[in-house]
């Protein structure tokens, strides 16, 4: 059995807020790396288990090797960003790229591993159970004989908040059936995303969730829903220009942080995102260099956006 490492890259300060850390995942050795549509070297380790390196690459490379698909995710900001992608090729060792700044806001958005989303941007969440071993690259002799550490309190919890989201997963698979068609049912898909949600937020705040917080966090995490899936449509189906559905998007994620910032306390805003309840303190989640080699932007447009409200 191998060992996966969940790695990321800071990509610092923006002018309207910090940007997500960039993730990545390598094999134990070093010998292999999976890019998650963005780099793939110079990151820092945050996260690692042992798996299987050839399901991991099976799950890295199931769409083949196109810079705009990445562990089946075929549509960068629509199922997901490297923070889901990386989770995928994860998902075998039980661990996350928790870790990684911007990841709790990632996950609220896009859930642990990504969106099924619709045609053409449908993305089944394909675990190949039956690929076994290791690549030859990432084989150490040394690793055979090593045990495997007792997990700690916080590793254990994760280890069941995985389990019941990868049951939420499960349960979702009947949406996975229309992948030529719309068949995917946009009520059906907000209803996922809102359970996903709640369940992060219940895992998150632990003794300090309140049931009375419940139905204002639920309005508010539909509410984006409904607007990150209408601005999809135009962009996908409608022929929206990228930088408007990019600008969009990115208005869309302030707007989350503040609204999620007015339905809870420093604390719990803390605990459940761990991050700051600042304006200064926004994440964006979109990778500038990702955008320019996925969609082939210019990034010297990418600094003149308007980012007021929606």
């Amino acid at each position: 059995m191998g060992t996966l490492i969940g790695m990321a890259i800071p990509l610092g300060t923006t002018i309207i807020g910090k940007a997500a850390d960039h993730t990545y995942v390598k094999c134990g050795t070093g010998g292999k790396a999976w890019r998650c549509w963005g780099r793939s070297t110079g990151g820092r380790n945050i996260a690692q288990g042992s798996a299987s390196t050839k399901r991991a690459g099976a799950i890295a490379t199931q769409n083949g090797t196109a810079s705009n698909q990445s562990a089946g995710l075929k549509c960068y900001l629509v199922n997901g960003v490297c923070h889901q992608a990386a989770n995928r090729i994860l998902v075998q060792a039980g661990v996350t790229i928790r870790a990684a700044h911007g990841y709790w806001i990632s996950s609220a958005l896009f859930g642990t591993y990504g969106k099924v989303g619709f045609w053409p941007c449908f993305s089944p969440f394909n675990k190949f159970p039956k690929v076994n071993g290791d690549l030859s690259e990432c084989i150490d002799p040394s690793d055979m004989a090593a045990e495997q550490a007792p997990l700690a309190i916080d590793d254990r919890r994760e280890q069941q908040y995985l389990k019941g989201v990868l049951s939420l997963y499960e349960k979702a698979e009947p949406m996975e059936k229309g992948e030529k068609t719309d068949a995917i049912n946009t009520e059906d898909a907000i209803a996922f995303q809102s359970e996903l949600f709640r369940h992060m937020v219940e895992f998150r705040l632990g003794s300090q969730f309140e049931s009375s917080l419940t139905k204002n966090l639920e309005e508010v995490r539909n509410k984006t829903e409904v607007l990150i899936v209408e601005n999809e449509t135009a962009y996908k189906k409608e022929g929206k220009d990228v930088y408007e559905f990019v600008n969009t998007f990115n208005k869309m994620t302030i707007q989350f942080q503040d609204e999620m910032a007015s339905v809870l306390n420093d604390e719990q805003y803390q605990t459940l995102f761990d991050q700051e309840r600042k304006p200064e303190d926004h994440v964006l989640l979109s990778d500038p260099e990702i955008l320019k080699e996925v969609y082939d932007v210019d990034i010297e447009k990418l600094s003149k956006w308007d980012t007021r409200g929606i």
